[in-house]
């Protein structure tokens, strides 16, 4: 474990520099809730520090943060925005929490993205918002504060550990942090607590969002997700069972865990205008280039079964056009609308194929009247696609009653020697992530689609050099345009690492594999 250097003894903030493969070009920050300062935290910063660099704050008034004047929700926020890295992913635990979803709603461009722990929207019940602590129950413990914070302190500490499987353990830990805390912020910061209104702003949120709570929290009851999930759907949300208000010592394993899948997540989002740019700059030499794609798309089609019955077809994610020709072949009496999320590739089909209709759309958010086409084709398209469950609707909605759907994707094996190689020279993401036929499988099925037919082939390509297979890739388009990637170039020494990485799967007849899944599906409505 590395040692904690503090680097703002005015701010209360401390560091944990990465002491491994730091993952995450974003620092993340962790901030405590009320009555307890950043030991609440336990080995959790070190803990994450593997992989990112770690901050801990110390809200005004705890630890070494200088007191404020003035703690509104208003002032609170200023203070963070004048302490906060320009650009972080925010861990708040209970007030914190709040604090931090507030913070990432009014200043969007600073949060990566935000992660809660047993924080609610509204700490206190009202008449628009129930899931919370009885208003009775809050004042009580607010004047519990005023006549003896040392009594107040521990009835808080016995809440926070109270339907935990391990609350016994837990009351002894916590004894043992005591922590440091002025009197009139402890007292200023309840009352902002109470006050807390984050309706609004988890509805405005639009940074990828985790939401964590204990099952048995006493404090922010669970029954508060439904209002989550009512108001921003896009919140991940994750229940810890047996758990209360503290599951990150409780079930630290647990927690470490979810949040350790949520930020590897993040890396592996991509970036649409950035995939959208990557194909348009390739689009001249895309087909010359995508010799295994095209092959596999003439299979699809060969396996169709001519319709007359067929009249409107999409090939969705229809790149330089190529396949549409072929598709007006096997159905003449059929309308075919090339569609891809990228205008400078449909731009070069039309010069290629002038009789075509081009349209310019994304795949999870179709422009298509709800059962209005006889099929839906897409060859190595769909996995430039984030969310499956909404991508299977939208194909669904789309299709008419007894429409087929006919796809090819990579799977999660392609590339593997790629993959492992630049694991060797840095660990960080380099080849884009594709999800697996199981995957598909249940994405589709939700949608209500039925005699789904998966089929899985492992297809390996040979190369006279890293170097060509590299090229080939960048000739089809198929950058790696997720969030963890690297803003700065590759350079000289890491393709020389790269190279000396790849030379383990150098075959007897000095070539190079490249191992493509190929994942097809033929499905109904």
């Amino acid at each position: 474990m590395n040692a904690s250097v503090t680097i703002n003894s005015q701010g209360g903030l401390t560091a944990y520099p990465c002491s491994g493969v730091c993952l995450y070009s974003q620092p993340i920050v962790l901030i405590h809730g009320w009555g307890i300062d950043s030991q609440i935290w336990q080995s959790l910063p070190e803990q994450l520090s593997d992989f990112a660099d770690v901050l801990t704050l110390d809200l005004p008034g705890f630890g070494q943060s200088p007191t404020l004047n003035n703690y509104s929700q208003a002032a609170v926020i200023d203070w963070l925005a004048d302490i906060l890295p320009e650009r972080s992913y925010l861990l708040g635990l209970s007030l914190g929490g709040m604090l931090s979803c507030a913070f990432a709603a009014e200043y969007p461009a600073r949060v990566e993205g935000l992660i809660t722990i047993s924080s609610n929207l509204n700490f206190v019940a009202s008449s628009s918002f129930s899931t919370a602590m009885p208003v009775e129950q809050y004042q009580g413990f607010a004047a519990a504060w005023e006549e003896s914070n040392s009594d107040c302190l521990k009835r808080f500490c016995g809440l926070q550990t109270q339907g935990d499987s391990q609350q016994r353990q837990l009351i002894r830990q916590l004894r043992t942090m005591g922590g440091d805390l002025d009197t009139e912020s402890g007292a200023a910061l309840l009352k902002l607590l109470g006050e807390i209104d984050n309706q609004s702003a988890i509805t405005a949120l639009n940074c990828p969002t985790l939401a964590i709570f204990g099952q048995q929290d006493a404090l922010v009851p669970v029954a508060c997700t439904e209002q989550f999930a009512q108001l921003n759907p896009r919140v991940e949300i994750a229940v810890v069972e047996d758990a209360g208000h503290l599951p990150n010592l409780s079930s630290g394993d647990k927690t470490l865990d979810l949040i350790s899948t949520f930020l590897q997540q993040q890396n592996y989002k991509l970036d649409k205008a950035k995939v959208a740019e990557s194909f348009g700059r390739a689009a001249q030499l895309y087909d010359s280039a995508a010799l295994l794609q095209h092959s596999v798309g003439e299979k699809l089609i060969a396996d169709l079964n001519p319709d007359d019955s067929i009249k409107t077809v999409i090939d969705l994610g229809c790149g330089t056009g190529y396949h549409c020709p072929q598709l007006q072949e096997n159905y003449p009496d059929a309308q075919i609308t090339g569609v891809d999320i990228s205008q400078a590739m449909l731009a070069y089909a039309a010069t290629q194929y002038p009789q075509g209709k081009w349209l310019c759309a994304d795949a999870e958010d179709l422009p298509f009247e709800d059962n209005s086409q006889s099929l839906v084709f897409s060859n190595f398209a769909l996995q430039w696609c984030e969310n499956l469950d909404q991508l299977a609707g939208q194909l669904y909605r789309v299709l008419k009653p007894q429409g087929q759907l006919c796809f090819a994707v990579p799977g999660p094996e392609t590339l593997k020697e790629l993959r492992s190689a630049w694991q060797q020279v840095d660990g960080r993401v380099h080849v884009n992530r594709f999800n697996s036929l199981l995957d598909w499988q249940s994405a589709l099925q939700g949608a209500g689609f039925n005699q789904v037919e998966l089929h899985s082939e492992t297809i390996t390509q040979q190369h006279q050099s890293v170097r060509e297979l590299l090229m080939e890739l960048k000739d089809v388009g198929a950058h790696n345009n997720n969030a963890g990637k690297q803003n700065t170039m590759t350079g000289k020494q890491h393709l020389k690492a790269l190279y000396a990485a790849y030379e383990g799967y150098r075959q007897a007849d000095g070539r190079f594999p490249a191992t493509w899944e190929i994942i097809s599906c033929k499905a109904h409505k």
